[in-house]
């Protein structure tokens, strides 16, 4: 009968055990609200490194709810958080400044990734493919994020239905291709984002946003998408491509 006593005795403090770990994983929940309130990039980095040391080892994935970035690269230009909202965020940073464009540009999250929507009026004029100056401001612009970002990008061509029967674009098959194709030569020959990084698709009037019926709808179709995908893009080009953008 006493060995009995000392078991039970023994059972009913194992509660502790539990309460203790409950009051340290609140404890660990409460410090990262507290860090992420502060919107402080430099503490960021820190305490994803702590607790990835801790939870993990050195070597270890990083910690959970830290986003999905290469922390291990964070110094080296890439950004500590590639989640979909950072990554909104970091866009949404990159165009501060030109309010003249703000209508032209939405920026949209779904099951693929981050979209960045630019309106033809902005990119092009109507029925070329040739980039505006303005086109090219935006553009420069999103280069640093889109490298950063270190997701793999894909450059989407979209137009209306209405056809299109130019000596240069016999459909909109060509003209939106067309448009895809400077985009991406641009982002590649003159803001040295790698080639790697970044893939060309052209879909004509074959996903709209908007009605076709109506001239305001068809403004919105006709629209180029900058998709970053979710995944990661790793090449050697990146360093290169990172210190091209500090110069």
């Amino acid at each position: 009968m006493p060995k009995k006593k000392k078991a039970e005795h023994e059972n009913s403090e194992r509660w502790l055990l539990t309460y203790a770990d409950l009051i340290t994983l609140l404890l660990g929940l409460f410090v990262i609200l507290y860090s992420m309130s502060q919107v402080d990039l430099e503490k960021f980095k820190t305490m994803g490194q702590a607790f990835k040391t801790v939870f993990a080892g050195e070597q270890g994935l990083p910690a959970p709810g830290m986003g999905s970035g290469p922390y291990e690269d964070a110094e080296g230009g890439a950004y500590p958080d590639t989640s979909e909202c950072y990554l909104t965020l970091k866009v949404e940073e990159a165009l501060e400044g030109l309010p003249e464009m703000a209508e032209a540009v939405s920026v949209e999250v779904d099951e693929r990734g981050v979209t960045v929507r630019l309106m033809e009026t902005l990119m092009f004029d109507l029925g070329r493919a040739a980039l505006k100056p303005e086109a090219r401001l935006i553009l420069a612009k999103l280069s640093g994020v889109l490298v950063k970002s270190e997701r793999p990008v894909v450059i989407e061509g979209h137009t209306d239905n209405l056809p299109i029967h130019s000596t240069e674009y016999p459909s909109n098959w060509q003209l939106s291709a067309a448009r895809s194709a400077n985009v991406v030569y641009f982002l590649t020959q003159e803001m040295a984002v790698p080639q790697g990084q970044l893939s060309a698709a052209a879909y004509s009037d074959q996903r709209p946003i908007a009605s076709n019926d109506l001239e305001d709808g068809r403004s919105h179709n006709r629209r180029v998408d900058i998709v970053l995908l979710k995944g990661q893009w790793r090449s050697p080009s990146r360093g290169r491509a990172l210190a091209n953008l500090e110069k």
